[in-house]
C-alpha cells in the first residue's frame, strides 16, 4: 500500500493539471474573436492561477521531504488562489449591465469545488 505522502503527491499533481486545463479554457471563455476571448482582468486571474500551481508545486516538494505542515500551508495558499481565479471570472464577460458569466462558469465552479474537496482530504490526512 502506498504511503500517505505518495497518495497526497498524486492528488496534488492531478490538481495542478486540472488548474492548468481550467486556465486554458478560461483564457477563451468569453464570446468574440475566432476562438473566444479571456474574461476581463485576465492578467490578474492568470496570476492567481499561476500562483495556485506554484503553491501546489511547492507542496509537492515539501511532501517529498516529509515536511507535511509546510505542504499543508502551501495547499491552503493554492486553494485561496484557486478561489480568486474562479471567483474573478464571475461576470467577467461583456454583456448585461454588470457583465455576464462565461458559458462554462458552472463547470469552473464545480471543478474548483471538487479540487478543494480532494485537497481538503489530503490536508486531513497530513494534519
Amino acid at each position: 500500500m502506498a504511503d500517505i505522502n505518495t497518495v497526497a503527491d498524486s492528488v496534488v499533481s492531478d490538481a495542478i493539471t486540472r488548474i492548468q486545463n481550467l486556465m486554458v479554457s478560461m483564457s477563451q471563455c468569453c464570446s468574440g474573436g475566432s476562438n473566444g476571448l479571456p474574461p476581463q482582468g485576465w492578467p490578474n486571474l492568470q496570476a492567481h492561477g499561476n500562483s495556485a500551481v506554484n503553491a501546489l508545486n511547492s507542496a509537492r516538494l515539501y511532501l517529498a521531504k516529509d515536511q507535511d505542515p509546510n505542504a499543508v500551508q502551501q495547499i491552503n495558499s493554492a486553494e485561496g488562489e484557486l478561489d480568486a481565479l474562479v471567483n474573478g471570472a464571475q461576470n467577467g464577460c461583456s454583456g448585461g449591465p454588470h457583465g455576464k458569466n462565461p458559458d462554462s462558469y458552472g463547470t469552473y465552479d464545480l471543478t474548483r469545488d471538487i479540487l478543494k474537496a480532494r485537497l481538503d482530504v489530503v490536508k486531513l490526512f497530513l494534519g
